[in-house]
């Protein structure tokens, strides 16, 4: 492929940007010579950042405006990383608005209240909700043994769900790669709980972390995200029609600290949504993967749709944990009390989340899921459609703003 003057000068900036910032680059996929160049030189000072982000906003392309709103997007996002590195003092909500073009606010606490009292009327057993919630949660542990044969099993299915959602929705006009593939390892002593490497060339590395027991609930939704059709399908897709075809250059490097990982993760936290609409993956989980993993529960596909329901609040915790913790209105030990309290996490469960919340890489990353997913279910419920707009994100440039 060949690269005009923008992409190479694109490229450098982010691989100067990833020496400062480790893991800034999630997935590089540009010319491997410019990557070792780069590498064996010495960190460029962030006033010259400054001046090569100058640059590289005189060359943005002019000829697709939906890709110079995506392009501009992004550089505003890199000049606020060489702010940081430079030491200024951003104020972490403007961070966030800077790098991910969202504007996320505190969720008000009554709504975790309210949805604890609706868990405190679903929730067999005895004992205080988070009690019954981690009884809940460890009669669905699996031994080690089995987390890979049912993350198979997973994979499986939701492939073969994914290729003919994608035929239901494009036909012939958007597919798979012929030889993309998919990795599935497990690993330990990770901030997170699953992540994708996407590889090139349709290849992803999914690992799976061990450091808390994996939950034979989670097992569908969790393939969903990282790979069928959430972001293995995305980094695929894209790679495929935006930079083969089309020859964005700017998706041969995926970003951790951009506009796009909204998006990335508003399809991700969709993604068993739309390849199992009304909740129907609950039937899945009793019907199929809950018998393969050898285990008997009481609990009906009902019973799990409406205990997801009521704790649809939930996730919205670790984000009003980042934005008090990170504005210095709870102190570490506070947060994490805060994510056990709210979140109905028991301590080992919370100091993951806040280990998460305040990993360098993440901080701000946090909100790219509940603002990622709710700014897609929001378009989607105004234009009722939500397999077309979903379709749309897999396969174009569009910014968080844009859905809201």
């Amino acid at each position: 492929m060949t690269y005009s003057e923008f992409d190479t000068q694109f490229f450098r900036l982010t691989l100067e940007l990833d020496k400062h910032i480790d893991g800034y680059i999630d997935a590089y996929g540009g010319p491997a010579d410019l990557k070792t160049a780069v590498s064996a030189a010495p960190k460029r000072p962030p006033a010259k950042l400054r001046d090569d982000a100058d640059q590289l906003e005189v060359l943005l392309p002019q000829d697709d405006p939906a890709r110079l709103a995506y392009l501009t997007a992004v550089l505003r996002a890199m000049r606020c990383s060489i702010q940081i590195i430079a030491g200024a003092k951003v104020a972490y909500l403007d961070e966030v608005a800077q790098i991910y073009d969202i504007t996320p606010a505190l969720v008000d606490e009554s709504e975790f209240e309210r949805e604890h009292k609706e868990l405190d009327l679903l929730l067999p057993g005895r004992g205080t909700i988070p009690e019954r919630m981690e009884a809940r949660r460890q009669r669905y542990n699996l031994p080690t043994d089995k987390v890979l044969p049912l993350l198979e099993l997973a994979r499986n299915e939701t492939r073969q769900r994914t290729v003919a959602y994608l035929q239901d929705q494009f036909g012939s006009r958007y597919t798979l790669p012929e030889n993309e593939d998919v990795e599935v390892t497990l690993t330990s002593d990770q901030p997170w709980g699953a992540y994708n490497w996407y590889k090139g060339n349709g290849r992803s590395h999914i690992e799976f972390n061990t450091d808390i027991p994996i939950s034979a609930l989670n097992i569908l939704g969790t393939f969903a995200h990282e790979g069928y059709p959430g972001h293995h399908t995305e980094g695929a897709l894209k790679e495929k029609y935006l930079l083969q075809e089309r020859g964005y250059a700017e998706r041969a490097v995926a970003l951790l600290h951009s506009p796009s990982a909204v998006i990335a993760e508003g399809i991700a936290t969709t993604a068993v949504d739309i390849i199992f609409p009304n909740d129907t993956q609950y039937d899945w989980l009793v019907e199929v993967l809950l018998p393969a993993a050898g285990m008997k529960t009481e609990e009906t596909a009902d019973d799990m749709r409406r205990l997801a329901a009521a704790h649809k609040y939930g996730r919205h915790v670790s984000g009003n944990a980042a934005i008090l913790y990170h504005t210095g209105q709870l102190t570490a030990d506070q947060a994490v009390a805060y994510i056990q309290t709210y979140g109905l996490s028991a301590r080992p469960r919370a100091v993951q989340s806040f280990r998460f919340l305040t990993h360098p890489l993440f901080r701000s990353y946090t909100f790219t899921y509940t603002q990622g997913r709710a700014l897609l279910l929001q378009a989607a419920a105004k234009y009722h459609n939500l397999p077309e707009l979903f379709g749309r994100l897999l396969t174009e440039q569009i910014l968080p703003s844009y859905l809201a």
